[in-house]
């Protein structure tokens, strides 16, 4: 199964979507590293600023029982926290209540530790700050549990404040880029719609330029300058099929004159067969023709005029046959936009091939209804075969005499003037073939 192609529009949704992800994901893994980072630096400064408070207080007071020290070791016991004064021989001074250091005395460095949990107390992290100040020696270790809100939350908080910005702000500025993809891709959609309605019928109409990007100007303008040579090409075609309709029927029709002069049956033969060769030249160029076919939107045709212009053309043919012709019509004008040449030849091929299968005395009948034109005629109608064969069938002929183009031919006016044409046999005996149009013109706009 044939996968189907994803448009320009739905190819740039899918790539902004994808970049959108990967910049989601690349903020997450950089805002994680640098929290990271940042715990670690944040955790350092706070244990550090603890510690050396904590030696202001002792220098200020060794005892630790100033207000401010008693508040401070009440700071450190609410948040969980432990402390510890050590001597420069490795005794307690002061404490938490740790009856010997949170790790051995080694030297007037400062050092930050980590003490694994062990016995209910949780993970620590702590730091060893050197007195030396007011004659004291020895360190002052602090240390918090390393999860500790102070050390933790506040940084996952803000992170997931972030996390809540970011994503809503990247997937806004998706939703405003994809809008404005649209809006910036509609003259395409435009001239997409307009060129999916030029056919034979409208070969002159040209896409839109006013309003157009640049670049997307410049392919209006070249899709227009081939419909232009498209167009020349149509309209040369279509004079040279009228040029050797005239030049093959100019001949013939001499032969015939001096054929008719002739009372030999041998010449009446020949001008019969004559007759059939200029039918046949008449198809063929009606077949070129109808290929070129094109009309605008303002040629209004009615179909009760056509009739009756097809009928007066046939009817000394309908008569000489020994058959006859009526003409009938369904309710007011039926208009169409469309080329009334090429509906007349569709038409009059319509009831030369009506002619031909009506028996001696039998009458054709043209009716004009609200659909379009039905030929009818009192023959054996059509072959089942073509019945079943639709359109396939249209090209081949039940005539000896025939190249079976009428009926290929009356198919693709139709065709171009956004109709059918539908075969069909009577009830009562007889064929009935319809010209079946699909966009009429209501005569009030007339």
């Amino acid at each position: 199964m044939k996968r189907p192609r994803l448009t320009l529009l739905q190819r740039l949704i899918l790539a902004m979507s994808i970049v959108a992800f990967v910049a989601i994901c690349a903020s997450a893994v950089f805002l994680y590293f640098r929290f990271q980072a940042s715990n670690e630096t944040f955790r350092e400064e706070t244990l550090s600023t603890f510690a050396e408070n904590l030696r202001h207080e002792l220098v200020a007071d060794p005892q630790l029982s100033s207000p401010n020290a008693l508040a401070l070791k009440a700071r450190i016991h609410e948040l969980r926290g432990q402390y510890a004064v050590v001597g420069s021989a490795g005794e307690i001074i002061a404490s938490s209540g740790l009856q010997e250091p949170l790790v051995p005395y080694a030297g007037d460095h400062t050092k930050y530790f980590q003490l694994p949990a062990h016995q209910g107390q949780k993970t620590l992290f702590g730091v060893s700050l050197p007195i030396a100040q007011g004659g004291l020696a020895g360190v002052i270790q602090v240390a918090f549990p390393k999860e500790h809100v102070l050390f933790d939350s506040i940084l996952e908080e803000f992170v997931g404040d972030i996390a809540w910005i970011w994503i809503p702000f990247v997937l806004i500025l998706l939703v405003t880029n994809i809008v404005v993809l649209g809006f910036a891709l509609r003259p395409l959609r435009v001239a997409a719609q307009e060129a999916a309605k030029i056919g034979p019928s409208s070969i002159a109409t040209r896409l839109t330029e006013s309003g157009m990007p640049n670049d997307v100007l410049a392919l209006i303008r070249s899709v227009n300058a081939a419909l232009d040579r498209l167009q020349g090409g149509f309209l040369s075609l279509e004079q040279f099929s009228g040029q050797l309709a005239h030049e093959l029927r100019t001949p013939l029709a001499i032969a015939k004159a001096r054929l008719s002069l002739s009372q030999d049956h041998i010449a009446r033969a020949v001008e019969k067969d004559f007759e059939d060769v200029e039918r046949v030249i008449t198809q063929l160029v009606d077949r070129v023709r109808v290929r070129t076919l094109h009309y605008e939107a303002t040629d209004v045709v009615d179909l009760g005029a056509v009739a009756a212009d097809v009928a007066r053309y046939l009817a000394p043919a309908v008569v000489e046959a020994g058959r006859n012709i009526e003409l009938r019509t369904e309710g007011g004008p039926v208009l169409i936009s469309g080329a009334r040449d090429f509906i007349f030849r569709a038409l009059r091929n319509l009831v030369e091939n009506a002619l031909h299968h009506s028996p001696e005395n039998g009458v054709i009948t043209i009716v004009v209804f609200s659909g379009g034109i039905k030929v009818m005629d009192q023959g054996s109608g059509f072959p089942q075969r073509r019945l079943d064969g639709g359109s396939e069938l249209l090209g081949e002929t039940d005539r000896k005499d025939g190249l079976g183009l009428g009926l290929a031919i009356v198919a693709e006016t139709m065709v171009a003037h956004h109709g059918r044409l539908l075969l069909a046999n009577l009830p009562s005996g007889g064929a009935v073939a319809t010209l079946a149009f699909d966009r009429k013109i209501p005569a009030s706009r007339t």
